[in-house]
């Protein structure tokens, strides 16, 4: 799989929280998005530091993109872990471990780098 794959199943299965997703996949929708992610943010930070401090029309545009990104992200990515928690057998409420302060994200990285579990009937 390539990153334009990853990032196109990121977007083309957002509302799918039925199915599974493989390493891969989620890896690849993961650097894809954070490409973005940093990119913006990059801008962002160009846009509040560099430019005058005067009205900055082009830092209030950055803010906006970059909080939409943000928004629209969400949904998609909530449905990419639970997939992801399906293929490695677990219930997708395992998202909440994310919750937990240090340690949940230590045992979520745990968890999305297990390999995925035989499908039944396969």
């Amino acid at each position: 799989m390539k990153i334009y794959e990853g990032f196109k199943l990121f977007w083309t299965r957002a509302f799918d929280f039925k199915g599974r997703t493989s390493r891969s996949e989620f890896w690849w929708g993961v650097l894809a998005n954070s490409v973005i992610m940093v990119a913006l943010l990059i801008l962002l930070i160009i846009s509040l530091t560099c430019l005058p401090t005067t009205v900055n029309v082009f830092s209030i545009i950055m803010i906006a993109l970059f909080a939409l990104f943000c928004v629209v992200e969400l949904l998609p990515s909530i449905s990419l872990i639970i997939r992801r928690m399906h293929d490695i057998g677990r219930s997708g409420y395992y998202i909440f471990v994310l919750f937990i302060p240090v340690i949940g994200y230590i045992w979520y990285i745990y968890l999305v780098t297990r390999p995925g579990t035989a499908v039944a009937g396969n």
